[in-house]
């Protein structure tokens, strides 16, 4: 199987770079940029799954006139208890999400400006260095013209929404019993708000949860994967921009 642009970047970097704190702090970033993409995935596979019937429950003795009669009762939806786990994805997914992009900012800041103290680092940072410093790089490009975009601007403000509170409340869902079916199903869409920082949320968008997550995380993928690939060319075609460095 061929190797991967970043695969390719991170031989190059172990076999090069003599300074054993930068190599540490690459291969430490580069790690947790895989780890953080899978816990993305994860999460937003999660919630993919997510199903209303994973959480019937018996109606306590106390709801029928005895013990007996609620082993006979059919089980209803606990919707505190979905809640609970929808917004538990969405958290993890939206931290990993992001938390993905900054942990690739670190290992940028590694690559192209070595010097720079990482306090701080987020994605936008990263641009903002490489248009700053090393302004043909096609790394710079990339992050500029992605950061810029919709898909980026609408999704940044999730994280730190999810920081502070949950996007989801109990009145947000709804159920219905399907006769035919006989399984409980939403009889609404779990709606992600226009933008989680404005308040009252409003829902104009008509965003459903889960259709959002997997479109973010398909954003991010691609980018992570153009990242390295933008990197690896700067190595190998502009010897000015030098992103390893070997002294």
């Amino acid at each position: 199987m061929p190797k991967t642009a970043q695969e390719k970047i991170r031989e190059l970097f172990n076999s090069n770079v003599g300074d054993r704190r930068l190599v540490y702090d690459f291969n430490l970033f580069d790690r947790s940029v895989t780890q953080k993409l899978w816990s993305t995935d994860y999460y937003c596979k999660q919630l993919l799954r997510l199903d209303i019937n994973q959480f019937r429950v018996f109606p306590p003795a106390s709801d029928t006139k005895s013990a007996d009669s609620a082993i006979t009762k059919d089980p209803l939806p606990d919707i505190p208890g979905y809640c609970r786990y929808l917004n538990l994805f969405l958290d993890g997914f939206f931290m990993n999400s992001m938390s993905t992009l900054d942990t690739l900012a670190h290992e940028v800041f590694t690559l192209y400006d070595s010097q720079t103290a990482r306090r701080k680092i987020y994605i936008t940072k990263a641009r903002d260095m490489l248009i700053a410093y090393h302004p043909t790089c096609k790394t710079g490009e990339l992050l500029n013209e992605q950061l810029s975009q919709r898909w980026f601007t609408e999704f940044e403000p999730f994280r730190h929404c999810t920081t502070h509170e949950s996007l989801i409340g109990y009145d947000d869902i709804g159920v219905r019993f399907d006769q035919v079916t006989q399984i409980y199903k939403l009889s609404k869409k779990i709606k992600l708000p226009d933008d989680p920082q404005a308040r009252p949320f409003t829902y104009r968008r008509n965003r459903e949860a889960s259709k959002y997550c997997q479109y973010v995380f398909n954003r991010i993928q691609l980018l992570v994967t153009q990242v390295y690939k933008a990197a690896l060319s700067d190595i190998r075609d502009n010897g000015n921009v030098l992103p390893i460095p070997t002294a």
